[in-house]
């Protein structure tokens, strides 16, 4: 029966278990958007860069192929028509101009206010005479320019100017015969979905694109096949993907290393029981995380899984050293050597946690509650968990086969070692600069496929390039409206030279409030306008009280307020306007909360520099807050900054390692044997990365300190002073043997992933393995000889068998 400590060490596991499962069960919340594990980036540029804040982030790119020309156009139809009642969509667009009767009555509303055609010579008697002229072709037509209907209303055509720009507000695709979008070799009909900002998560937009295929399945059509593309397709696709290959792999491993641990331990308790410090570890890091962050991100608890593997390390020692010893016993035996080993571990991934990076804070400070828990675990609980027969007598002694190096041998271990970490470190001085990789794409593992049908689909639909805007900051939303208009002159000069090909800025749906009194100014008054009227309708033969309609709209828009972003009607026209102006708190930028943003989107850029420098000249002669940013070269900048950063709180951490080790040894020899092998080994890992041609990114990073904690764990071990006596050696040996190769075994598995991402990580950790164990086996000191026949009695044998071959 265990002792009465050890049944409280269970109660206060099981009650901090419960805890843990009641924090994330009330308070958790598991983000999954790349931009949530980013830095802010509003001190760099003052607007969101993550995946779902970016001005294209929410569309939704559909394309159908196969069929005719006539199938696909009338499933384009279909398929937008179905998708514009449901609730997670703000916009479907596809190529036609229609709109529902409510989005219609709005724009015609305020038609004369935001239309730019609005002058005093758009309501002269010559202009009306030719709106009419074209009017009554409209009533003749078999496909008219203007809806029959709204004739009366509009003769002049403010609808089709504005509908123009509503349209087509991301781009400028080709219409077909049959007067949808398709792409210009007219094999593809193309739609563009605008995903509404309550359904921005990532669950939300994996259940819009299942809706989204059962719609274009209920169209009945086997010749026609439907693509989709766009970051929300992107983002499933991923996550699906990683889903997986994360379960197989998940699945391999555990039933690999259950097999391990059979075959070694010849047992089935060491098989589960090692499972508990990680799992305690798991869930005491996922609750402390939530209760810090507010929430977990799921790439964090995906390679804080990953990191907290060399949690798996304790119990295996406290197996592999039992033999037919008390666990108890033996967990006391080797606490000193945990505490350094975790300590250690964990005080490199303290000063993680200490950073800006909100993702790499959560994992650091994810990783650090596990590696102290699952510590505390094996040392206190995991004893208690053993039945009663292997607690009091012990394990099966693990079968595996011990390198045992001799004197000479382990000479000329070092002897190699040394010549391969000076190679190691030539590798590392040749390569300048040093081959790191800040890409953003790095770090997201999206399928090739998937990017290039994006790339596709964004070339045939004209969208504005991704990567660089225009960003206007005015301190009131009506400011940022008329910045945007004072940059239509530059914006056309650019496009003229050919920088750009097209561009779309907020006050192109929103005119700003000057000069929407100015277009109210344009508008005559009844008496005048009747007076015009009744001459055209009579030169073209309408009748002149049809048109009283129109007469009562330019009155009454005469007398209407400005229309501002809070005024602006549900609709086309806020969505339209939404993506494009950023009322302040809708942003993430860091020193602007006052600041109102505007966005210009660009089409076509072929020359950054030249648009930088003409934007540059224009704000500095107008006095104005506008500036070209580049979101791949800001995004590669703060991953830059970071991985800088890191490699900086590393240095510190080592020197904090080393100071650590020092302190709890007091042995200056062997702190720096340990500190050695752990160089070594990650010397040794880095270099071979390079040889193979690999470029490093910040996951790489992630691996490579979980390579630290290994080596850390092995040489810790293999440097205990009690492992010098042979016996304790063989123990030792044995344990840190099964650690390194459960943990190889788990990642070279990974290794095979078809991930980049996790292939990397995988064969990091694995030649990570191999050179940690190696160096700190070589660097170990070497073990007493066993006495000899001569030793029995007082004697030179006795003092012989005392001495160390050295030190």
């Amino acid at each position: 029966m265990p002792s009465l400590p050890s049944r409280a060490a269970v109660a206060l596991w099981l009650a901090g278990l419960l805890i843990a499962a009641l924090i994330l069960g009330l308070r958790g919340e598991m983000a999954t958007d790349l931009g949530r594990f980013m830095p802010d980036p509003g001190a760099e540029a003052g607007l969101p860069l993550d995946i779902d804040a970016g001005p294209g982030a929410r569309q939704l790119l559909l394309a159908i192929e196969g069929g005719d020309a006539a199938q696909r156009a009338a499933a384009s139809d279909g398929l937008a028509d179905a998708l514009r009642g449901d609730a997670a969509i703000a916009g479907v667009h596809n190529g036609r101009g229609d709109f529902d009767p409510e989005a219609l009555e709005a724009i015609l509303d305020l038609r004369y206010l935001l239309s730019p055609a609005v002058t005093p010579e758009r309501f002269s008697r010559e202009h009306l005479d030719s709106a009419f002229a074209e009017r009554r072709d409209d009533l003749s037509s078999a496909v008219p320019a203007m809806p029959r209907e709204l004739i009366p209303r509009d003769p002049t055509g403010e609808l089709l100017e504005l509908g123009e720009r509503l349209r087509d507000p991301f781009g400028d695709a080709t219409r077909g015969e049959h007067g949808v979008w398709t792409d210009p070799a007219g094999e593809r009909a193309l739609l563009v979905v605008r995903i509404a900002p309550a359904a921005e998560g990532l669950e939300e937009q994996t259940g819009l694109l299942q809706r989204v295929e059962q719609e274009f399945a209920a169209l009945e059509d086997a010749d026609l096949r439907l693509l989709q593309a766009g970051p929300p397709a992107i983002a499933v696709a991923s996550r699906e993907r990683i889903r997986a290959e994360v379960t197989a792999f998940s699945l391999a491993a555990s039933l690999a290393l259950a097999v391990l641990l059979l075959v070694v331990f010849r047992h089935p308790h060491p098989v589960w029981l090692a499972a508990i410090p990680l799992g305690s570890g798991i869930l005491a890091g996922a609750a402390v995380v939530t209760l810090v962050f507010g929430h977990l991100h799921g790439i964090a608890l995906a390679f804080g899984i990953t990191v907290l593997g060399v949690a798996l390390d304790y119990p295996l020692h406290l197996f592999a050293h039992t033999g037919r010893r008390g666990a108890a016993r033996v967990a006391g035996e080797l606490w000193p050597a945990l505490v350094l080993g975790a300590g250690s571990t964990a005080l490199v991934y303290a000063l993680m946690a200490a950073t800006s990076f909100p993702g790499m804070a959560q994992l650091g400070l994810f990783v650090l509650t596990g590696i102290l828990v699952a510590a505390a675990v094996t040392r206190w609980v995991l004893p208690a968990l053993l039945p009663r027969g292997a607690r009091e007598k012990g394990l099966p002694e693990p079968r595996l086969p011990l390198p045992s190096p001799s004197y000479r041998g382990q000479l000329a271990g070092r002897g190699l070692l040394l010549v391969a970490v000076l190679a190691a470190l030539a590798v590392l001085l040749s390569r300048d600069p040093f081959p790191w990789n800040d890409q953003l794409t790095a770090l997201n593992p999206v399928p090739e496929e998937a990017i290039a049908l994006d790339r596709e689909l964004r070339d045939a639909l004209g969208l504005p390039d991704v990567r660089h805007l225009l960003l206007i900051r005015a301190e009131s939303a009506d400011a940022v409206l008329q910045e945007a208009r004072a940059l239509e002159e530059p914006l056309e000069a650019l496009r003229e030279e050919g920088a750009i090909t097209g561009f779309e800025h907020p006050a192109r749906i929103l005119p700003d409030t000057a000069t929407q009194r100015e277009r109210q100014a344009a508008l005559p008054e009844r008496d005048t306008l009747a007076e015009h009227v009744e001459r055209a309708v009579r030169d073209h033969g309408f009748q002149a009280e049809a048109f009283t309609p129109f007469l009562d709209d330019v009155e009454r828009s005469r007398a209407m307020d400005p229309v501002t972003p809070a005024s602006l009607p549900d609709g086309p026209l806020r969505q339209a306007l939404e993506p494009l102006l950023l009322a302040p708190g809708e942003h993430s930028a860091a020193g602007h909360e006052r600041a109102w943003i505007g966005q210009v989107l660009l089409r076509g850029l072929n020359d950054a520099d030249a648009v930088s420098g003409h934007i540059d000249r224009h704000s500095a002669a107008a006095g104005t807050r506008v500036e070209l940013v580049d979101l791949r070269a800001t995004t590669e900048a703060m991953v830059a900054d970071f991985r800088t950063a890191a490699l900086t709180r590393l240095a510190l951490a080592a020197l904090a390692v080393t100071a650590l080790l020092w302190l709890l040894t007091r042995d200056p020899g062997r702190s720096l044997r340990i500190v050695t092998a752990v160089a070594a080994g990650l010397l040794l890992t880095t270099a071979s990365l390079l040889l193979l041609g690999i470029e490093l990114t910040l996951f790489h990073l992630i691996a490579l300190m979980l390579v630290i904690g290994l080596g850390l764990d092995y040489a810790v071990f293999l440097g205990r002073p009690g492992a010098m006596e042979p016996d304790e050696a063989r123990r030792t040996r044995r344990s840190v043997t099964l650690c390194a190769l459960s943990t190889g075994l788990v990642f070279a598995l990974l290794a095979l992933s078809s991930l980049p991402v996790l292939r990397a990580l995988g064969l990091t950790v694995a030649l990570g393995v191999v050179f940690s164990y190696m160096a700190a086996l070589l660097l170990a000191r070497p073990v007493n000889p066993p006495p000899t026949s001569e030793a029995s009695g007082p004697g030179p044998g006795s003092l012989r068998s005392r001495i160390q071959p050295f030190p």
